[in-house]
Formats: C-alpha cells, sequence, structure tokens
C-alpha cells in the first residue's frame, strides 16, 4: 500500500524545545564528548504556532531572530515592484529560515506557512551564545547554510532544462528525496504548495505546470489526484529528468 510521506511529526505540542531537539530535528548526530545532554539540554528556545497561510517572516524587516522549522512546510519568497511573488525555496522539517538576512541584519525574503506549521525562535542573542558554549549548534547552522546553498543550485539546475515537464520531474524527485526517511522512502507526495507557487519556483507558467503533471501522468511515470502526486516509476521519472528538452525537439532530432 503507498502512504503519504511526511518528516517525523514532533511528540506534543510545547512552548519550549532544547537543543538536543534541534540537533535530533536537523537530522544530526548527538554530540560526543564533553558536549553532554545536560549541556544541550540547558539551552532552549520557545516554539511558535503558525496557521496555514500565516507569515512568519516580513521581507525588509530587521533581522532580530532565526527560525529552524519544527513541522510543517513554508514558502520563502521574494515580491517585486509589480506585486508579482517570486518564491524562491518551500522549507520543510529541520530547516532553518532568516539566514540569508545575517550580512546585512535584515530579511532579504519573506516566509509563510502553507499548513499548521511550527518553528523554533532562535533569539540571535540567545542563539550566539548558544553556538559559543556547545559548537554542535554552530555546526548545526554552518549545515543548515550549507544545505540551503546546495538546494538553490538545485533549483539552477532545475531551471537549465528547456522542457517545462523536466522542471517538474526534476522538483518532485527533490522534493520526495527531502521528505524521504532511512526507513520509509517517499513515494507519494501531498504537495502543500499550489500550482502557481511550483511554477513560480520553476519558472514557468501555472498553466505549464499543469499540463506537465498531466504529461508526465499519460507517460506513466506519475499518478496525479488533486494534491497527491504518486511516483509510480521512480526509474523511468530519473530518465525523464535526465533530458534537457522538450520531448518534441527530441523527436524532431
Amino acid at each position: 500500500m503507498t502512504t503519504t510521506c511526511t518528516p517525523e511529526k514532533p511528540e506534543a505540542p510545547q512552548a519550549r524545545c532544547s537543543a538536543a531537539d534541534l540537533l535530533r530535528w536537523s537530522g544530526m548526530p548527538a554530540p560526543e564528548g564533553d558536549e553532554t545532554g545536560a549541556m544541550l539540554d540547558r539551552h532552549t528556545f520557545p516554539v511558535r504556532w503558525l496557521e496555514a497561510g500565516q507569515p512568519l517572516v516580513l521581507e525588509g524587516t530587521p533581522l532580530a531572530s532565526l527560525y529552524l522549522v519544527r513541522s510543517g512546510t513554508f514558502k520563502v519568497f521574494q515580491t517585486e515592484r509589480d506585486g508579482y511573488e517570486q518564491v524562491h525555496a518551500f522549507a520543510l522539517q529541520g530547516d532553518m529560515l532568516g539566514l540569508d538576512g545575517l550580512h546585512d541584519e535584515r530579511h532579504e525574503t519573506g516566509a509563510v506557512a502553507l499548513e499548521p506549521s511550527s518553528v523554533v525562535v532562535l533569539a540571535l542573542k540567545d542563539w550566539q551564545r548558544a553556538m559559543r558554549e556547545a559548537p554542535a549548534l554552530a555546526r548545526l547552522q554552518a549545515r543548515a547554510a550549507s544545505l540551503e546553498l546546495a538546494r538553490r543550485g538545485a533549483t539552477l539546475h532545475n531551471m537549465a532544462a528547456v522542457a517545462a515537464e523536466v522542471r517538474l520531474a526534476r522538483f518532485l524527485l527533490q522534493l520526495s528525496a527531502r521528505l524521504a526517511s532511512p526507513e520509509q522512502p517517499c513515494s507519494r507526495i501531498h504537495l502543500r504548495m499550489s500550482r502557481r507557487e511550483i511554477a513560480s519556483l520553476l519558472g514557468v507558467s501555472h498553466e505549464s505546470v499543469s499540463r506537465s503533471l498531466g504529461l508526465l501522468s499519460t507517460e506513466g511515470l506519475i499518478r496525479v489526484k488533486h494534491r497527491d502526486v504518486d511516483l509510480v516509476d521512480e526509474p523511468g521519472l530519473i530518465a525523464r529528468q535526465s533530458t534537457t528538452r522538450p520531448e518534441r525537439d527530441l523527436a524532431a532530432s
């Protein structure tokens, strides 16, 4: 039976969490040596809960905190002068938001929850002190920054493909890999984001995303029902995403 894969759900709602929780939600191993659990447990941070559609970060506001996604999904975006919303990324559990504001202490992008979500609020003064006392937390921030750079690179790779269906195939495979766990591969994705938001991320039209979903479905690579996407032929989808030109161009060459 195919099950929809989701990130690990934190146990129960809570007002604060420990530094050890941050490492666990980010997929980092527990530190060894002098960094005992007691040291990490001394550093606690508040948890903030958001409803779907509720903004977490406003563009251009002063940077006071970083945020680690505890649960849910966030859209990271920048608004153009004409009001167009350019989507930069989708953040999932363990991702850190606000890193792009560290260089000038101002948020370059906004972030809004796409479903009921929660974040750990890392007030800069408290977070910087915690990183000095627990080097594992400094490694967590460096890892989060590295992952963000890698994902921005993956987005550029997606946009190098001329064909919209290839861009979409790459996006689906990348999202599946992010949602998977060592115990549970991800063969069904529930899209928390709209087709219009996916289109903005991939640099194509909203209609192109709908057509591409239909084309990949017709080819037998995926099955689509509303916002659920089954990867029914993952090897075929991997082969499909390795092309860069539309199918009609390949047939004519």
